[in-house]
């Protein structure tokens, strides 16, 4: 029930009221639960909030300090407490107390041990630690292993590790002799998991000891490394993962220095396995424009909860698939690695992209509470700024597996922040995206002085080339923004497409003698929504292989990118029934 009092939190937290008010609202705060939390509701994003979450390491005695300021809604203490004095020693003692009630209430957990210990956590100091690891570091998930080997005078050093049947995190830094932490530009990582018994757990076939790892460095100065492996990709269902998993890391090569580092430590996956739960939804969805989508499951452990859903083509649709490849070629040299007899060799190899480049769709959706506020969101577009509906992500838990099968099936999952604090949601898709044909061309003639610039409207889409500029040594070079490799032509670009067209696919260029070259174009680009809410384009292509001034160029490309609002489909989403 609302407290009246509340109305005066805002006006008390910016220092609007008199002494005599504050002190009178101070006391009333120690004993309303309702006014506590929404006086932490206020403080979020505040600079002094901001400034506890993000401090570095606290003492021994956080706990205690914790322990004694912290208004326990279970028992209210009769000693007085100062929840905010104009004094700002007393304001920063009193923060303790309020940034842990706010994360406790943020959590879903009241202040415990385990919050004590996430405090004194690198998932809570380091500032790249999304949303859902520190849901699980709050929780009691994150494992201190403390172990290192040096060589060469470099110390390796496991700090922790994060598991749950989602994902596998762990947090490592590399330093010299003196203890000064290295900025990690190359290491030949190496990572081999086992079941307890050495049994080596989903192989990487082309690397059979090894799993693959995606790493990246962390902290403000790159000071630590966080390296993760994706279970879900790994496993088809959570009991298939070991209650303990024994982790191998090892590097013959760091910074350019070689040598031989070497750690192993287990990894305790039964107390996370307890808690993870499973939603089977099951429901489909065919759309206008023949795409059949089916939303799987939800499945929520403590860093993330997980949705997993299928797209495929209808019949209709794969038939007006074949009819598009037949009219659309788009030939590209490629570089192929193959496999032969233990040997890995390269192969430059021409190659049609139009039969996979036109099988590429994707969706949006977005997931809402009972109020109608969104709680999370997903965008298959890799300009999230576009429809700006992704939110709550929990990073790198994005997988995907095409299969090419005859119905063009995808499997996709996508990991948000837990939805541990609602029962009640809803699935509401938002657009998909589908390739089609294009036929825009434009004609650039060098032989004329004053020619350039040149404005081109063609197939609905407006594009301006501009300032040519001839690559012609193999060094990179930083032109428009965009660092090049090779020789070729470097043209500014200004365009404008269709609306309800996303992106510009299949760019080509070909000469006044009929030779055709890639174009290097998404890498060069920048994306706007203009008034009309029509994709905007302004960078660059790279036309590569050039090494003489043509006469004239012919720039084309050959698929558009199209948008399909017009979906209709929301699914009911009861948490409470997960198990």
């Amino acid at each position: 029930m609302k407290c009246h009092k509340s109305e005066q939190l805002k006006f008390y937290f910016d220092g609007k009221l008199t002494p005599s008010a504050s002190t009178e609202l101070e006391h009333h705060i120690e004993q309303c639960t309702f006014c506590q939390e929404e006086l932490m509701r206020i403080m979020e994003g505040s600079p002094v909030l901001d400034e506890l979450l993000t401090e570095e390491m606290l003492s021994p005695h956080f706990t205690q300090i914790v322990i004694e300021e912290i208004v326990v809604q279970t028992k209210v203490k009769a000693r007085k407490k100062d929840w905010k004095k104009r004094s700002i020693d007393i304001m920063k003692k009193t923060a303790i107390a309020v940034a842990s009630l706010a994360a406790a209430i943020a959590f879903g957990t009241m202040v415990s041990p385990t919050f004590a210990n996430y405090v004194n956590s690198l998932f809570h100091s380091v500032k790249e630690v999304d949303g859902g690891m520190k849901n699980a570091a709050v929780e009691g998930y994150v494992q201190t292993i403390n172990k290192q080997v040096t060589d060469k005078g470099i110390t390796v050093s496991v700090k922790e590790v994060l598991a749950d049947p989602i994902r596998l995190m762990i947090i490592w830094e590399v330093a010299d002799q003196n203890g000064k932490k290295y900025k990690l530009d190359e290491v030949e990582w190496l990572f081999k998991l086992t079941d307890k018994n050495g049994k080596g757990i989903n192989p990487d076939s082309k690397h059979p000891d090894y799993v693959p790892f995606s790493s990246m460095a962390w902290g403000d100065n790159k000071e630590y490394v966080q390296s993760q492996v994706d279970f879900k990709e790994m496993f088809a269902n959570l009991d298939d993962i070991p209650d303990e998993i024994i982790v191998k890391m090892g590097y013959s090569a760091i910074n350019n220095t070689e040598g031989n580092w070497n750690v192993e430590f287990p990894v305790d996956m039964k107390k996370a396995k307890g808690v993870s739960k499973t939603l089977k939804i099951n429901q489909e969805y065919t759309s206008p424009q023949g795409v059949i989508i089916r939303l799987n499951d939800i499945v929520t452990v403590p860093s993330a909860s997980v949705i997993t859903h299928e797209a495929e083509w209808t019949e209709q649709k794969l038939k007006e698939y074949q009819k598009m490849v037949e009219k659309t070629e788009l030939k590209a040299v490629r570089f192929i690695t193959r496999m032969a007899d233990g040997v890995e060799s390269v192969e430059q190899v021409e190659v049609d992209e139009a039969p996979e480049l036109l099988k590429n769709f994707g969706i949006a959706y977005d997931i809402i509470d009972e109020k109608g506020n969104v709680v999370a969101g997903y965008d298959n577009l890799y300009d999230h700024n576009w429809n700006k509906i992704a939110r709550n992500q929990v990073e790198q838990s994005m997988m995907g597996i095409q299969h090419d099968g005859p119905t063009n099936k995808s499997v996709m999952w996508q990991g948000y922040t837990p939805f541990s604090s609602h029962e009640k949601l809803t699935f509401r898709l938002h657009s998909i995206y589908l390739m089609e044909q294009a036929q825009f061309k434009a004609k650039l003639d060098f032989s004329k002085a004053g020619k350039l610039p040149i404005t081109v409207e063609d197939s609905g889409s407006i594009f301006t080339f501009s300032d040519v500029h001839l690559k012609t040594s193999e060094q990179k070079e930083e032109i428009e923004g965009i660092l090049w490799n090779g020789k070729g032509a470097i043209i500014k670009v200004n365009g404008t497409l269709p609306k309800n067209m996303v992106n510009a696919i299949g760019w080509r260029a070909t000469d006044e003698t009929g030779k055709e070259y890639d174009v290097h174009a998404k890498l060069g680009f920048d994306y706007i929504k203009n008034a009309n809410g029509q994709r905007e384009i302004k960078g660059a292509i790279f036309v590569n292989g050039f090494e003489k001034q043509p006469t004239e160029l012919m720039i084309s490309y050959k698929l558009h990118e199209r948008q399909h609002h017009d979906v209709n489909w929301e699914v009911p989403i009861d948490l409470s029934l997960q198990k």
